[in-house]
């Protein structure tokens, strides 16, 4: 799981994370968060997730073997700069329009395979799909479907 927190004051994401790593872990949940590397290792979460604006400015593994490393993009070129980081897997996206990404272009399935076979690490999906789009996106080549708002059921 990758705990977000655009937005948030860093203490108040840090409290935040407390939490959910507290009860993630007592299910065997790993968690990912998308703060600083130091945050990661005091809090003992198991991995850091770097999105697109912070990978363009990353240019070696921000923490040591042991713990997972994720990493976002929207092009071929972001998916290779975090293979050569050292990335565990990445999230590819927007398949379709968002919201979230009103500025980027969809890249379709057909592209999202193109990019997925160029790689050699798992990457999963986002951006405009949920999980009914799951079996599509194993056909394109994804590890599965990231999301948010697609998995909650209201």
């Amino acid at each position: 799981m990758q705990l977000k927190g655009k937005g948030m004051e860093p203490h108040a994401y840090a409290i935040l994370a407390e939490k959910v790593l507290s009860l993630a872990h007592t299910y065997g949940c790993k968690v990912l968060l998308t703060g600083t590397p130091s945050l990661v290792e005091s809090l003992g979460a198991d991995g850091l997730h770097l999105d697109s604006q912070v990978l363009k400015i990353t240019s070696q593994r921000p923490l040591p073997a042991g713990y997972l490393i994720a990493v976002s993009g929207h092009t071929l070129d972001a998916l290779l700069q975090g293979e050569a980081l050292g990335a565990d897997f990445g999230v590819l996206s927007p398949i379709r329009y968002t919201r979230a990404h009103p500025d980027i272009k969809p890249i379709s399935w057909t592209r999202f395979a193109e990019i997925a076979a160029q790689v050699k690490f798992p990457v999963y999906a986002q951006g405009g799909v949920s999980a009914a789009d799951e079996a599509e996106a194993i056909n394109a080549g994804a590890q599965g479907v990231a999301g948010n708002k697609g998995y909650w059921k209201f």
